[in-house]
C-alpha cells in the first residue's frame, strides 16, 4: 500500500508538472525570441548563406590550378624513339597568371559580398524577431479578450438573473429579460471567434519556432504599458545609418563596384608561364619555357559590354538602395506616429474612460435596482463598459506592435520607462 500510495502520488506530481509545462505555463516574449534565435529555419538558412559567402572569399583570391602536361614531340611517322635526334618525350608544368591587380579586386569583391550576407542574415532576424512579437502580442490580446469577455458574460448572466426576479414581481418587462439574453448570446459568438483567433495565433507561432502545429504554448504573460522614449526624427537618422537591409544594399553597391573595377582590368591580357622537361634516347635531354598571353581583341564586344554591365549593376543597386530607404524612412514616420497616437489613447483610457465608465455603470445599477433608471440605460453602460476594455487591450498591443516594428527597422531596441 505504500508503494502504491507513493506511485500514485508521483504520477500526479508528474501530471500536475506537465500541466504546468503545458497550458498553464506562462508564455514570455523575451523566451520566444531567444527560442527564434536558436530554431527558425529562415534565421538558419540567412547564416548558412552568409557562412557560404565567406568560404567564396579565398577561393576569388587563389590561382588557377597548374596543369601537368605528358607528351611526346617531333616523333617519326613510324614511331622510331631513336631516328630523330629531336625527338623527346616530354613532361610539362603550366600556371596562369591574372594581370595585376585581378585577385585582390575579386577578392574585396567577394568580401562586401559576404559583408552584405551578414547584413542580410541581420534583417532577417529582425524580420523574425517582429515577427514573433507581433504573434505574441496578439495572442496575448486575445487572452485578455477572452478575460473580459467571459468576465462580463457572467454579469449580463447575474443581470439576467436580476432581470428575470423583477419580472416575475412585475417590476420589469418581458422585453428587458430578452434583450439581454441576445446579449449574451452575442457574446457566445465572441468567445467562439476567439477562441478560434487564439488556435490561428499559437499555430502562427510554433511555426515561427518551428515546433509542430499543435504544440503547447502556454498561458501569454499579461503586458505592462511601458512607455517607450523615442523621437521620430532621431529614429529615421538611426534607421537610416543602422538598417541592416539598407547596410546590405551599400555593400552590395560596394561589392558591384569592385566587380566594374575587375572588368576594367579585363582589358590587359592575363599571362601563363609553361616550362617542360623532353627526355631523348642516347642524346641529351632537353628543357623548354614558355609565356603566353591572351591578346583581348574582341573588346567592344566583350570587355566594354562587360564594364557597361558592371555600371548598370551599381547604378541598379543604387536605385535598390534608394526605395529601401524611402520606404525604411516612411515605416519609421508610420510606426512612430501611431506609437505616439496609441500613447495618449491608453492614456486617456487608464485615466478617463473606463474608470469614469465603471462609475456610470455603478450609477446606473443602483439606479435601477429602485426603480430610478429603466432597463436600456443599464445594459447600454455595462456594453459600453465592456467594448471600452476590448479597446483598451486593443490599443495596448497595437502599441507594442508599433513598437516591434520600429525597433525591426531601427535595428536595435528603444529605451523604455521603468514602471514604479
Amino acid at each position: 500500500m505504500r508503494r502504491l500510495s507513493v506511485l500514485l502520488i508521483t504520477v500526479m506530481l508528474f501530471g500536475i508538472s506537465r500541466l504546468s509545462s503545458g497550458e498553464d505555463a506562462v508564455l514570455r516574449v523575451e523566451a520566444l525570441v531567444q527560442e527564434a534565435l536558436e530554431k527558425n529555419p529562415r534565421i538558419l538558412a540567412a547564416r548558412e548563406r552568409h557562412a557560404a559567402l565567406k568560404e567564396i572569399i579565398p577561393q576569388a583570391g587563389a590561382l588557377d590550378d597548374p596543369m601537368l602536361g605528358l607528351g611526346v614531340v617531333n616523333l617519326p611517322n613510324d614511331f622510331d624513339f631513336n631516328e630523330e635526334d629531336m625527338t623527346a618525350k616530354e613532361i610539362s608544368v603550366s600556371q596562369k597568371f591574372p594581370f595585376p591587380g585581378k585577385l585582390g579586386l575579386s577578392t574585396q569583391a567577394a568580401a562586401k559580398g559576404a559583408d552584405a550576407g551578414a547584413a542580410e542574415a541581420e534583417a532577417v532576424i529582425n524580420q523574425v524577431v517582429k515577427d514573433i512579437k507581433t504573434a505574441f502580442f496578439d495572442l496575448s490580446h486575445v487572452h485578455r479578450a477572452l478575460e473580459v469577455t467571459q468576465r462580463n458574460k457572467r454579469l449580463l448572466e447575474e443581470l439576467a438573473e436580476i432581470t428575470m426576479t423583477r419580472y416575475s414581481l412585475g417590476q420589469g418587462t418581458q422585453g428587458d429579460a430578452i434583450r439581454i439574453q441576445v446579449e449574451i448570446s452575442r457574446m457566445l459568438d465572441d468567445l467562439l471567434m476567439l477562441e478560434q483567433k487564439k488556435g490561428s495565433l499559437a499555430a502562427r507561432l510554433n511555426f515561427l519556432l518551428n515546433r509542430p502545429p499543435n504544440s503547447p504554448l502556454g498561458r501569454p504573460a499579461e503586458v505592462a504599458f511601458r512607455r517607450a522614449q523615442f523621437s521620430i526624427e532621431e529614429l529615421q537618422q538611426q534607421a537610416a545609418a543602422e538598417n541592416p537591409m539598407l547596410r546590405a544594399l551599400k555593400e552590395e553597391i560596394a561589392a558591384r563596384g569592385k566587380d566594374t573595377e575587375l572588368a576594367k582590368r579585363d582589358y590587359f591580357p592575363d599571362f601563363k608561364l609553361k616550362f617542360a622537361y623532353g627526355q631523348r634516347e642516347d642524346r641529351l635531354d632537353m628543357y623548354s619555357g614558355m609565356v603566353e598571353m591572351n591578346l583581348p581583341i574582341f573588346f567592344k564586344s566583350k570587355q566594354t559590354r562587360r564594364v557597361a554591365e558592371g555600371y548598370a549593376g551599381v547604378r541598379s543597386a543604387q536605385a535598390r538602395y534608394g526605395d529601401a530607404l524611402n520606404e525604411v524612412l516612411y515605416m519609421t514616420a508610420e510606426s512612430g506616429s501611431m506609437a505616439q497616437r496609441l500613447e495618449h489613447k491608453i492614456a486617456l483610457y487608464r485615466t478617463g474612460i473606463i474608470p469614469q465608465s465603471r462609475l456610470e455603470l455603478d450609477s446606473a445599477l443602483s439606479a435601477y435596482m429602485v426603480n430610478k433608471a429603466d432597463f436600456t440605460t443599464l445594459l447600454d453602460s455595462r456594453m459600453r463598459l465592456y467594448r471600452y476594455e476590448l479597446d483598451y487591450h486593443d490599443a495596448l498591443t497595437e502599441y507594442e506592435k508599433s513598437l516591434a516594428a520600429l525597433e525591426a527597422a531601427v535595428g536595435g531596441t528603444l529605451p523604455r520607462e521603468v514602471n514604479k
